[in-house]
């Protein structure tokens, strides 16, 4: 994909006003993800700024709805809904509720759990689209709607929260593309796929426990062990600095292989999620692998900064 736009204005022809707020409709929004290159029968996992979008008339509702629509009814959209309510921080690396916490603390139902707003509103309003399907691991849970809805989000057990045997795996081999709606660049979910599958050492890990609920109503916690997403490497977990995500996508983008355009008055970006994994694969054994490519005295000093 060769596209790229970075044309911020908006006709006035696609917007309707409401007083004197101009206010963006489903029609407009659908046509500018079109134009990005979002077709017919795409598999799209979306991240979202509402805010950067600017005004609809209808609100999130209208965003999903011109979502779907682009991708049309062969189509399929899907989100990182996670939970509101998870308890990762809480038992991060061995900290422990105390048995008060643990009894109380909900259990984690994909039927009524709420979304974590911190990666989107927009997640939310998939969640409650009729039919969409919701995953089982509470953290990382994935929300589909469409066709492909059921195949993307079942199974997703403790333990592979975005590698292998995880929705996005499944996302990047099923050929879907990734959409950033005014999301930051270290939004491309798929590329924690990248991050988990890569054979690079010193991978940093984490445990952290989720009160799972049973098929009898019991509640079980019950601990997971997985990749940090929020620092493959401990380079990429400095306060501050960017991270793994970030760093792929910025190097990705400067080959022109994505498109790039306005949907409202957000800078979006469309990436083949294959292609960006496999780059990004590709991006962490050249700089991180097992043979260094910076000299044997400077191995202890390395930065995430690529060397080469």
């Amino acid at each position: 994909m060769s596209f790229r736009s970075t044309e911020r204005q908006t006709p006035y022809s696609v917007l309707q006003f409401r007083g004197d707020i101009a206010m963006h409709t489903r029609k407009a929004i659908t046509e500018a993800i079109r134009k990005l290159g979002v077709q017919t029968g795409d598999l799209l996992m979306v991240h979202a700024s509402l805010k950067a979008i600017g005004p609809v008339e209808g609100g999130a509702e209208t965003v999903v709805a011109a979502l779907r629509s682009a991708v049309g009814p062969t189509g399929t959209v899907m989100g990182y809904a996670s939970w509101d309510r998870s308890p990762y921080e809480e038992t991060l690396n061995g900290a422990r509720l105390d048995d008060k916490a643990r009894r109380t603390w909900p259990p984690f139902d994909p039927a009524t759990a709420g979304t974590y707003r911190g990666f989107g509103l927009l997640n939310q309003f998939l969640v409650q689209a009729p039919g969409a399907r919701r995953s089982a691991h509470p953290d990382a849970s994935m929300v589909a709607v469409g066709p492909l809805a059921e195949t993307l989000t079942e199974p997703h057990e403790l333990g592979h929260a975005l590698g292998e045997g995880s929705p996005v795996e499944r996302f990047v081999r099923l050929g879907g593309k990734a959409l950033l709606l005014g999301a930051p660049l270290n939004s491309v979910t798929a590329l924690h796929y990248a991050e988990a599958v890569a054979d690079i050492p010193n991978k940093r890990w984490v445990t952290y426990e989720m009160p799972m609920l049973g098929r009898n109503g019991e509640v079980a916690w019950k601990t997971a062990s997985e990749y940090d997403s929020n620092g493959i490497l401990d380079c990429f977990a400095i306060e501050g600095k960017p991270d793994a995500v970030e760093t792929i996508a910025n190097a990705y983008v400067k080959l022109g292989r994505h498109r790039e355009g306005v949907v409202g008055f957000a800078q979006c970006y469309l990436f083949d999620a294959q292609d960006i994994v496999t780059f990004g694969v590709t991006y962490l054994e050249k700089h991180f692998g097992a043979t260094p490519i910076v000299p044997a005295h400077e191995a202890a000093q390395r930065s995430c900064e690529p060397s080469g």
